[in-house]
């Protein structure tokens, strides 16, 4: 290392050297380019392809989880920072700020919404780590559930905004090694979806309510140490294909975002990175509700299956199955992934209620992930009995609603060669006022979801996005 320190400036200064020394800086300053642009088409070939995997994988795993489980309550934003606070009452919460005040960033929050209760006294949340021991955590289990649920990716909490850090970091002593666990939650999952052929993300919220630098008068201090955490995290785990970042509505210039992008680049080229750092970068993230149809911007919807982030304990209800797979349907209809998270429980398990609904929806996946994966919305705009995906020749029809057991789609501007169910059994097909009526039996219509295969006679993809009528109830 110090001789690589020694000989940089010497290279720097010898205008000799091959072209191929200076690719990385173009390469770079391509990808600042792509980052602060907004529409796909808008961007460089390199930055369209590098989605690619993403595009495809179109379902992927979220996880909030960290030392706030000990206490089922919303990781970071339930911590009370009064000092004399004994989170007895849901009072206004001033949150500290990192810069310029804007929106609600930096002022009292007067009402708390249901995800920030109940109040957790600071001095309790910020001594949570010495109770934190998930001795039930199996990084290949959470892993191998993913995978069965059919998700491509995993995009978990490396630090929220709390500050505490999931894995052992040089820079800092409010991490994994400071509990009773004193193992790099981080560094197993790493591994363990290497091991599984699963895409690996790490969330890395910029905004730190513990560190000592946080604060408006600091923040090139911080931002170094938020840097130096990343360029750690990057360097160990070579897998590390995404980062997702949490502090939408500030200015990049408070994080010096070019800098930071820069630092990664230079380890990472590949790397997909989220909208919440001051540029729109590679795609937007819809937080709590599905995206649009939008097929001029990348997206991605993070639901949760409580109303909360974290582990709430068992009296929270889970949304049911059918839910959780028609979210993932209207994502993809709509052109977008969904990334669906978990909350593991202190014992670093993944609740069993939630864990249900994720091997029902794989199990759909199973019979059906062809409709899913791969493909790009349309072209019929979802609605409330149906939604549509497209790829190749195929058109997929995701029934939710049936009419006397029939779907009616309008006219294509394309010859349709054929009509088959994902899950076997007959499609009847017949026009009638210049539309198609598909019919099925009730004993070959899935829970949750149906999906009928359109052959057309063309490209599905280049057909136009049509709207259906409201159909009758």
């Amino acid at each position: 290392m110090k001789h690589s320190l020694i000989l940089a400036p010497l290279i720097c200064g010898l205008s000799w050297l091959p072209a191929a020394f200076a690719a990385p800086e173009s390469a770079f300053e391509q990808y600042w380019a792509d980052a602060q642009k907004e529409k796909r088409a808008e961007k460089s070939e390199a930055s369209q392809r590098r989605l690619d995997w993403w595009r495809d994988a179109r379902f992927g795993m979220f996880i909030h989880w960290d030392i706030s489980s000990v206490a089922a309550c919303e990781i970071s934003w339930s911590k009370e920072f009064y000092d004399g606070g004994t989170g007895d009452e849901a009072r206004p919460n001033p949150r500290p700020s990192a810069g310029p005040a804007g929106g609600s960033h930096g002022k009292e929050v007067d009402n708390w919404h249901s995800w920030m209760t109940p109040p957790v006294p600071k001095k309790t949340y910020d001594n949570l780590h010495k109770s934190f021991f998930p001795g039930m955590f199996d990084a290949d289990d959470f892993v191998a559930q993913a995978k069965a649920a059919g998700m491509k990716y995993i995009v978990q909490i490396s630090k929220h905004h709390g500050g505490f850090c999931m894995w052992d970091s040089e820079f800092t002593d409010y991490d994994i090694m400071a509990t009773p666990f004193k193992r790099d939650i981080i560094a197993e999952m790493a591994k363990a979806c290497e091991k599984a052929g699963l895409k690996y993300g790490i969330y890395y919220s910029q905004r730190d309510w513990h560190h000592p630098d946080y604060g408006p008068q600091r923040m090139a201090k911080y931002n170094q140490y938020m840097r130096n955490q990343l360029k750690e995290l990057l360097t160990r785990h070579q897998n590390i294909s995404m980062v997702w970042f949490d502090s939408g509505g500030y200015p990049q210039e408070l994080w010096e975002t070019e800098t930071m992008f820069r630092m990664m680049h230079e380890i990472r080229p590949g790397l997909i990175i989220n909208n919440r750092s001051g540029v729109p970068a590679d795609f937007t993230t819809p937080e709590q509700h599905i995206g649009d149809f939008n097929a001029e911007r990348d997206w991605e919807s993070c639901m949760t299956f409580t109303g909360n982030w974290s582990w709430h304990g068992f009296e929270k209800p889970v949304i049911s199955y059918e839910q959780c797979l028609r979210n993932l349907i209207y994502c993809a209809g709509g052109n977008g992934n969904l990334l669906m998270n978990i909350g593991p429980m202190p014992t670093g398990e993944i609740d069993p209620r939630e864990a249900d609904r994720l091997k029902r929806v794989g199990q759909w996946l199973q019979v059906n992930g062809e409709a899913i994966y791969g493909t790009t919305g349309g072209p019929f705009l979802p609605d409330e009995h149906m939604v549509s995906t497209r790829k190749g020749d195929a058109i997929y029809l995701h029934v939710l609603k049936w009419n006397d057991n029939a779907i009616v789609i309008p006219a294509l501007p394309v010859k349709v060669l054929a009509a088959s169910l994902l899950g076997g059994g007959m499609v009847t097909t017949r026009e009638e006022n210049g539309g198609l009526v598909l019919t099925t039996a009730p004993e070959h219509q899935q829970t949750g979801a149906t999906v009928i295969k359109l052959k057309i006679a063309g490209d599905a993809t280049q057909l136009p996005v049509i709207r259906r009528q409201p159909q009758p109830e």
